[in-house]
């Protein structure tokens, strides 16, 4: 698929392409998931205006790992946890954000260093769907702080399905032992730097993965070397392409290492 195409039609993500990824990298790492029921889901979606409101992806995702994820630990300082969403809703009385905006997906947890405050939650933001239906908005931001309309509000992925593509590919592949293999390359901030790394790997003979991509979060797959390259756009918190890589084998991993290195200053743009 050209870059143009990717623009125009960007594969999406489906928990069945998601599954099937991480057995094929990581055999039986699926194991432990457990979906949510469905009484479950309908009260989650209840609030913010039925099962429609949910965007399609997300509600895949609850049918698939929804009540548990597993030994996959998709949040460092909170849970994913429907049952955990559901018990926090149903706490004690207090204001919440507008139902109609915003559906929490994830909660953060109190860690030992904060002060009476639990990390931030993660939340769609319901009135800026992607164009295909299937997925919108993400930000990241404490609750106390969206609902009096103060304090940072993140937006470290552009929607649900790429924070999902990059926590996988992050998990099971980038972050396997011994962790110091992968590559990191930060090809600055031209705009073009994107589009030129996705045309240069391409080019090496990568492609797209079961995962799908958007113009922001692209991982692509060389089966003949047994590689993993992921491609992240440049965002308001990280103003630059960065480029991950990773091969089973590590002969074939340096040699990788080498053409990118030998070709880095052009996938800048420069």
């Amino acid at each position: 698929m050209t870059w143009s195409k990717l623009l125009e039609a960007p594969p999406p993500l489906s928990m069945r392409g998601l599954l099937a990824f991480m057995e094929r990298w990581k055999p039986g790492s699926t194991q432990g998931f457990e979906p949510a029921t469905a009484d479950q889901i309908a009260a989650l979606a209840k609030p913010h205006g039925g099962l429609n409101a949910l965007p399609r992806v997300y509600r895949e995702f609850l049918e698939t790992m929804g009540a548990s994820t597993g030994e996959l630990q998709l949040t460092y300082y909170g849970t994913t946890s429907i049952s955990a969403l559901l018990e926090d809703r149903e706490g004690p009385q207090r204001e919440r954000p507008d139902a109609r905006r915003y559906l929490k997906f994830t909660i953060g947890e109190e860690r030992e260093d904060s002060v009476g405050r639990r990390d931030t939650d993660d939340f769609f933001e319901l009135t800026r769907p992607t164009p295909d239906g299937r997925d919108a908005a993400i930000i990241r931001i404490h609750e106390e702080d969206l609902i009096r309309g103060k304090g940072e509000v993140e937006q470290p992925f552009p929607t649900f399905s790429d924070w999902l593509r990059t926590i996988i590919v992050s998990r099971v592949v980038l972050e396997a032992e011994p962790e110091e293999q992968t590559q990191y390359y930060d090809l600055e901030s031209k705009p073009e730097a994107p589009a030129k790394t996705y045309d240069f790997l391409t080019r090496l003979g990568f492609s797209l993965t079961e995962l799908g991509a958007s113009s922001a979060v692209i991982p692509l797959e060389h089966t003949e070397y047994g590689a993993i390259a992921l491609i992240r756009a440049p965002t308001a918190s990280i103003p630059s392409t960065r480029l991950r890589l990773r091969a089973r084998d590590k002969t074939q991993q340096a040699l990788l290492n080498e053409v990118i290195e030998d070709h880095k200053q052009a996938l800048r743009g420069g």
